[in-house]
Formats: C-alpha cells, structure tokens, sequence
C-alpha cells in the first residue's frame, strides 16, 4: 500500500511554528503520513502567487495526494472551507479562489463545504483554520475518510474563482502580466509558450516592459551579466529576468506588471 501524502503550502513562512503545528496535527491523526513542504513562503495573503505556484507544482503530485493550501486573508469570516476531488488528488482549504489555477488543468468532480466538526479539532479558534480544520481534514483523508463525510455538498460551479487573468491577444500585440515575482526578482508572466507561439504565427517576437526591449532568449548565459532577457521558464510561462540580477528591482516591478510582445 502506498503511504498517504499530504502537500502544504502556505503564505505562514518558517520563523514562527505555524507549519509545525499544523504538520503535528497532521501526522497525529495519520501516523507515518508523507508531508511536502511545497512552500511557505507564498507573500502574505497574496492569493494569486498562491494559485500559481500551487498549478505549477501540481503537475507532479502522486495520485492521491491530498493538496492542502492555505493563504486565507478572509479567516473566520463566511467564505466557506471546502475539499476539492480533481481525480487526481483532493484540495483542501479556503473557498477564495486559491485553488483557480489548478482547477483550469484539473476540473473539480466532486467539492464539498468543511461543516462536518466530527473531523476538526475540538476547539476550532477563529485565526487559524489552517490547525483547526485544514490540517484534521487533510489527516482524516489520507487516513482514509471518504470525502462525502466531511460535509454538505457544493456544486462545483459555485466555487470561488479568481479575476480572469489571461493574457490579452490582439492581431498586433499582447498584453501579458506579472503573476509572481520569485525569490530571484524574475518576473512571471500569464503568457505560455503555446500562447505566444501559436499567436506568432513563425514571425519574431519584440518583447518590451516599462518601453525597454527585452530579448527572447532561451538560458540565463545568453546575454552579458546584469542584462535583462525574456524566457520560457521551467513551468512553460514567458518570463523576465535580469542576469545575475533581478528584473523586479531592474524594472522596479511588482505583480501586475503589464509586459508587451509586438510581432516584428
């Protein structure tokens, strides 16, 4: 039998024991349990750095990982918790729209709403749900509790979805954006490589950010130290980076950062 695996991430860091505890909670429930720290170092409440480095790790989740998520800015209040069955492995965390990305590759085929307090800890706080309630959920489940017992159903089309955030394709232009700014300062953007190459049709790319050009190129070595250059990154999304530097602080850019790509 395969042991049970959970994966966490979160916006909670390491310098406090948040993690801890709540991996603790995990593993009393589910001893033995396989925990992966996919990250905690998500920018607080930043949902949509949370959704896209929770897509981009999903693709090499084992079969029946439970995924449990947590950048919850609206804690205690009345968005709902929820488990999230993709097939392939179960979301567990807050209905806010943290799970968006994943769900556009992986589409929900049964949800239901955390309501059920027989799998929460006696004493649920209203600050930390990621203890009380995801933690005990995501040890139940890899323990083997069947997803209709943890609460009422909800329909999958109701659950809480980010803004649209794709790219914009005109027949002369396209205006991408910044999604998440990694620990290196490289700029993230909404565009994919299928994107861009279907669009482009075989001509040549002129990328510009903030009106400087920014060449395409396919490694960090193609251009001369504290240059900035555009790429496909390991996750198949155009991205901007500074050689031996960061774009962020280069362009002084942030997430939301408007990036263009014109044919030449």
């Amino acid at each position: 039998m395969n042991t049970p695996t959970v994966a966490l991430l979160t916006d909670f860091g390491l310098k406090d024991n948040y993690v801890g505890i709540m991996k603790a909670v995990i593993d009393g429930i589910c001893p033995g349990v396989q925990l992966v720290d996919l990250c905690h170092e998500v920018p607080p409440q930043n949902l949509l750095s949370g959704a896209y480095l929770l897509s981009s790790a999903a693709p090499y989740l084992k079969e029946g990982t439970i995924l449990m998520g947590v950048v919850d800015p609206g804690v205690g209040s009345t968005r709902r918790s929820v488990a999230i069955d993709t097939g392939s492995f179960v979301c567990v965390g807050p209905d806010n729209g943290l799970f968006d990305m994943v769900l556009k590759k992986y589409s929900p085929n049964r949800v239901v709403v955390l309501d059920n307090p027989e799998f929460h800890l006696p004493k649920v706080s209203a600050t930390f749900h990621g203890r009380d309630i995801f933690a005990p959920v995501s040890g139940h489940l890899a323990a083997g509790a069947n997803l209709e017992t943890l609460g009422t159903h909800l329909d999958p089309a109701d659950l809480v979805r980010l803004p649209p955030s794709a790219p914009f394709l005109h027949n002369e232009r396209i205006e991408c954006h910044v999604i998440h700014v990694d620990r290196f300062g490289n700029l993230i953007t909404n565009l994919s490589d299928r994107e861009l190459t279907d669009w482009l049709d075989g001509a040549r790319p002129r990328i510009d950010l903030d009106g400087e050009r920014v060449p395409l190129m396919k490694t960090f070595a193609s251009v001369p130290k504290r240059r900035p250059l555009a790429y496909f990154g390991s996750s198949g999304q155009l991205e901007i980076a500074v050689r031996d530097g960061s774009a962020a602080r280069h362009f002084g850019a942030a997430q939301g950062q408007t990036v263009g790509v014109e044919k030449e």
